[in-house]
């Protein structure tokens, strides 16, 4: 008996609540809470921008350091090298174009607020390292500034659908309605 009274709960809450699961649009996948799409046909950074707006995302960007481990592991998984050079990155949603050192978000063009920067990055060691690339670089896993023209894979993030599950009781059995 102890146990159906905590189950009986659980079930009353999802009956009431709903149990949200998301879903990725085609092509993307689901990553944590988030869905990216990966192209691994080398771009320069406007290029990569224009994928993935044709996909109906927008380059990535990393929340936090929850959500940059999460997506290192995806992309090690599809076999990215991220070697310890820059040379093996990929393009995110982040660059200084035409507001020089201040870096926004390309999506919204909001201030950059998350910036887990490689060490002795930024450096811009180039006056036109305006965008900003995830690497494996000096050691770390993060971002780096660089020149757009670069040729990276892109790494594209979209909005997961809300879709709602309901649990009913129906003759005794818990059923659940998409």
């Amino acid at each position: 008996m102890a146990v159906t009274r905590p189950l009986f709960v659980c079930v009353v809450l999802a009956l009431v609540l709903g149990i949200q699961a998301k879903n990725c649009p085609a092509p993307f996948t689901s990553v944590g809470n988030k869905c990216y799409y990966v192209s691994l046909t080398k771009e320069n950074w406007h290029a990569a921008d224009r994928t993935c707006r044709k996909f109906g995302g927008d380059l990535a960007v990393f929340e936090n350091d929850q959500d940059k481990t999460l997506t290192t592991e995806y992309l090690k998984s599809l076999g990215l090298p991220f070697t310890d050079s820059w040379r093996h990155s990929v393009w995110l949603g982040i660059n200084c174009l035409g507001n020089r050192r201040n870096f926004r978000l390309s999506k919204t063009g909001d201030i950059a607020t998350y910036m887990p920067w490689v060490p002795y990055e930024p450096d811009n060691s180039s006056p036109e390292e305006d965008c900003v690339a995830f690497a494996n670089y000096n050691r770390a896993f993060g971002y780096i500034d660089i020149e757009c023209d670069k040729l990276f894979p892109v790494l594209c993030e979209s909005q997961a659908a809300d879709d709602y599950l309901w649990l009913k009781k129906e003759n005794s059995k818990i059923i659940i309605i998409a």
